[in-house]
């Protein structure tokens, strides 16, 4: 790869800056993650509280889960990333290459379980879910 006219200190900035620009869009894609969550459980329980039944409230712990899952992965490829740009920035800069985004070498120490299980994730979600099973047990023993 051939070195721009800035010279290869510049270049490594350069591809420092792409990484904390990917780093960030992770981060804005899981804080949008959670508010879809927050609203859409919001609704189907407001919902089902309003006549629609328990069934509105298993649907809300459904997506509840899925969100949770997708949230997971955001976060994930954000740890991989803050992964790759502590190599990059660190004192030995030949240990990644120049512009890699290659973060699968990082797996094996940002397992998706951790980040799923993680306090802030299940603080955030496990409350959701805990919210949606008793509002479909309310609603259950109503009917």
């Amino acid at each position: 790869m051939s070195v721009p006219a800035g010279g290869p200190d510049e270049t490594r900035v350069k591809h420092l800056e792409l990484l904390q620009a990917t780093i960030g869009r992770l981060g804005t894609n899981s804080f949008v993650v959670k508010g879809w969550a927050m609203t859409v459980s919001g609704g189907l329980i407001a919902a089902g509280m309003s006549g629609a039944g328990w069934t509105m409230a298993v649907i809300a712990l459904i997506t509840t889960l899925a969100f949770w899952l997708l949230d997971t992965y955001y976060l994930e490829q954000e740890r991989l990333f803050r992964s790759l740009y502590e190599r990059s920035a660190g004192p030995v800069p030949t240990q990644v290459p120049l512009f890699s985004m290659d973060v699968e070498r990082y797996a094996q120490s940002v397992p998706w379980r951790r980040v799923a299980l993680s306090r802030t994730m299940a603080l955030f979600y496990g409350v959701s879910a805990a919210l949606d099973v008793t509002v479909a047990a309310f609603l259950q023993l109503k009917a």
